[in-house]
């Protein structure tokens, strides 16, 4: 699970990390002194499980949380217990009191990761799969309170957009709200591959490749260096 930490307090980041380092199956994509940072790295990266802290300057925790339209797994990291109601209306997953022991967050993120798990197992309402996996041809998304049947031999590229996936088509783009995860779990990986952790694309449709970037149409898209070991492979056959 890629886990961000939203927290003003440097100790309290300090704090978690130590503890996520003992669980291998968590990974820390970035920190956020402020709501507003936290705005910034979820647009820009994957971000399965928030760990949020409630008093913050500019934008209070819980408040920054009622602002996303499909938030990540929350886990509230607070010293003040009289917000956790409030918090578990919110639907967060747990509420660590501050200071919190390694056995106490180890409870949490368990409990987090059995949540993702659980949602992963049921089929999401805004793609519906004809086939199995692997043999798919086409995917109906939700997008514009409509659904979509998408043939996918027609989609050039996907692109994450905070908590909404772009899918670039020919002569139209659909904004659907899932995730890039998703997507790359659904899509066959014989017909698409994921190239950067904002990007999905179509094999087909690649043009060329050029040290970090690769070309689809006339869009340039970057190649991440956790995926550029699959790009190679893909290159060499």
């Amino acid at each position: 699970m890629n886990y961000l930490i939203i927290d003003d307090e440097p100790l309290a980041h300090r704090v978690i990390e130590k503890y996520a380092a003992e669980l291998s199956w968590l990974q820390k994509v970035g920190n956020a002194y402020d709501a507003f940072e936290g705005f910034e790295q979820l647009n820009t990266v994957e971000v399965d499980l928030i760990f949020l802290d409630i008093n913050m300057p500019k934008l209070k925790g819980l408040d920054f949380l009622r602002t996303l339209a499909n938030p990540p797994t929350i886990i509230v990291t607070s010293a003040y217990r009289e917000y956790a109601l409030e918090g578990y209306e919110l639907n967060v997953c747990d509420y660590l009191l501050k200071p919190f022991s390694f056995e106490r967050f180890l409870t949490a993120v368990n409990k987090a990761a059995a949540l993702k798990s659980k949602e992963s197992s049921v089929v999401t309402k805004e793609v519906i799969v004809e086939q199995a996996t692997s043999n798919i041809e086409k995917i109906f998304v939700k997008g514009d309170k409509k659904y979509h049947q998408i043939a996918l031999s027609d989609i050039l590229y996907l692109e994450s957009y905070g908590s909404y996936v772009k899918i670039y088509l020919a002569d139209q783009m659909i904004l659907t709200h899932e995730t890039t995860t998703h997507f790359e779990n659904i899509l066959p990986k014989s017909s698409f591959l994921r190239i950067h952790k904002s990007y999905i694309v179509s094999i087909q449709k690649i043009e060329t490749v050029e040290g970090n970037r690769l070309k689809i149409g006339e869009k340039i898209l970057p190649i991440g260096n956790f995926y550029k070991k699959a790009v190679k492979v893909l290159i060499k056959g």
